[in-house]
């Protein structure tokens, strides 16, 4: 994907977070999760219950996804939150309270 692609695609991402409704946006958020521990992982058949712990998250590839969902959502991400939320489904949640926060 060139730059300017990405841009896009995270724009696009943030204008529908920003309408959906808070169920819509978890799932939105769980799915992004998935996306961006599949690539980092590099396990393609991680589900939305896979343990990152466990498909080999290490500090450097939490550092990487963390990086890559703040770059997706505009959310500051933790990298204790993806050790204490280590599925696509918790850390999802995780965001999605994190996004109702900041907006409140």
């Amino acid at each position: 994907m060139e730059p300017n692609e990405e841009a896009t695609h995270d724009e696009q991402f943030a204008a529908r977070l920003a309408s959906a409704t808070p169920e819509e946006r978890q799932r939105l958020l769980a799915g992004q999760v998935l996306r961006r521990a599949s690539e980092v992982l590099d396990v393609p058949a991680l589900d939305e219950e896979s343990n990152f712990l466990e498909n080999g998250l290490s500090s450097l590839s939490a550092v990487q996804l963390a990086k890559s969902l703040m770059s997706d959502t505009g959310l500051e991400v933790p990298l204790v939150a993806i050790v204490e939320h280590p599925t696509s489904t918790l850390l999802g949640k995780y965001l999605a309270e994190t996004y109702e926060a900041d907006a409140a």
